[in-house]
């Protein structure tokens, strides 16, 4: 294994924990009943429109600040536009391009791990797979359960800069503590309020070049985090010990008997055909509410970024905005003046 040198970079995956769904007034709680939680917006039906939830973009902001991120002036939303059953638009409302935060760092044991960005999208919703040991190749049929669908996330996207397992586990640790500490999720990965992908390739030691990556899916721990690491860097050696290439592709990992499994090819961003959100217009915070933002956190930014505490926020006072019974916006009830040519909303 000294002969080769391991590069992981992380994709992690966050339910914000607003009151209301990403773009419609749909409670956003776990463990109702299946599709009880779900209205024509979340479900996408024909004619029904989105409303940017205001307190999603505060908490991207603030996680903006924990983690030094630069955020941009404006940022905007696309469609990325893929077909699964527990999807119902057949796309994703995500963002590509110009993400809400860009260029972050996170401390991980005195070693400053890079984040090329974390942006906001609508979570999918659920499918269950009946019989045959939940795998959608052995089921006998499948159930879709939407309420999660519409969820607000932040992907936080890491550089290539982990070097291991452990690594990697120690970096997703202190990501959660931060996260925990700043207020913007439960971060419960057993819930799925986390949820990690990783990008995994190995390259001859002292080289610069990346090798072939493989995405790794389906972590539900940082127990499982760890073993998957182990086993897909392990796997990939020894294709290479033996003269044989490594595939570009998705990996399922499996719990049970210790192994990731091929799923897919990997998908390249021309894939999804992304193209700008015509329904809502660009996001753009102002210098008060950044400021606000950061006046509430005033234990967000530590040396790497480390986070010591809640924030003890009280709601925004954001002009025009109805406020839901946690204090926080409800989401679906904003009302903008119509002199604001660029906000966050509808169009």
């Amino acid at each position: 294994m000294n002969e080769w040198e391991t590069v992981i970079g992380l994709e992690v995956h966050v339910e914000l924990s607003t009151a209301t769904k990403l773009f419609c007034g749909c409670p956003n709680e776990f463990g109702a009943e299946p599709n009880t939680n779900v209205c024509p917006v979340c479900l996408g039906l024909p004619g029904s429109l989105p409303v940017l939830n205001e307190q999603a973009v505060e908490y991207a902001l603030r996680v903006g600040e924990a983690l030094h991120f630069t955020v941009p002036e404006r940022s905007i939303f696309h469609r990325k536009n893929y077909f699964y059953p527990d999807m119902p638009k057949d796309y994703q409302v995500s963002q590509y391009d110009e993400p809400i935060c860009v260029d972050g760092r996170l401390d991980v044991d005195g070693v400053e791990v890079g984040i090329e960005r974390a942006h906001l999208e609508e979570d999918t919703g659920k499918t269950l797979h009946v019989g045959g040991g939940g795998r959608i190749h052995e089921a006998e049929h499948s159930l879709v359960d939407y309420n999660r669908a519409g969820v607000p996330l932040m992907e936080i996207v890491g550089r290539p800069d982990l070097r291991g397992p452990e690594q990697a586990r120690a970096y997703v640790g202190e990501l959660r503590a931060v996260l925990q500490a700043i207020g913007v999720s439960d971060v419960k990965m057993e819930e799925g309020s986390l949820r990690v992908d990783a990008n995994v390739s190995i390259r001859p030691a002292g080289t610069q070049e990346l090798g072939t990556k493989v995405e790794i899916k389906n972590m539900n721990s940082l127990r499982s985090l760890g073993r998957a690491l182990e086993y897909e860097v392990e796997r990939q050696v020894a294709l290479l010990e033996a003269g044989e290439r490594v595939a570009q592709e998705t990996r399922h990992w499996d719990e049970e008997d210790g192994r990731t499994h091929g799923m897919r090819s990997k998908e390249e961003a021309f894939d999804y055909r992304y193209f700008p959100e015509p329904d809502l217009v660009p996001v753009v915070p102002d210098r008060a509410w950044r400021e606000r933002v950061r006046a509430r956190c005033p234990s967000c930014r530590r040396p790497g970024g480390r986070a010591s505490s809640t924030s003890g926020a009280s709601p925004s006072t954001t002009p025009g905005c109805w406020w839901g019974r946690r204090g926080w916006p409800s989401g679906p009830r904003w009302r903008w003046p119509r002199s604001t040519a660029a906000r966050p909303g509808t169009s």
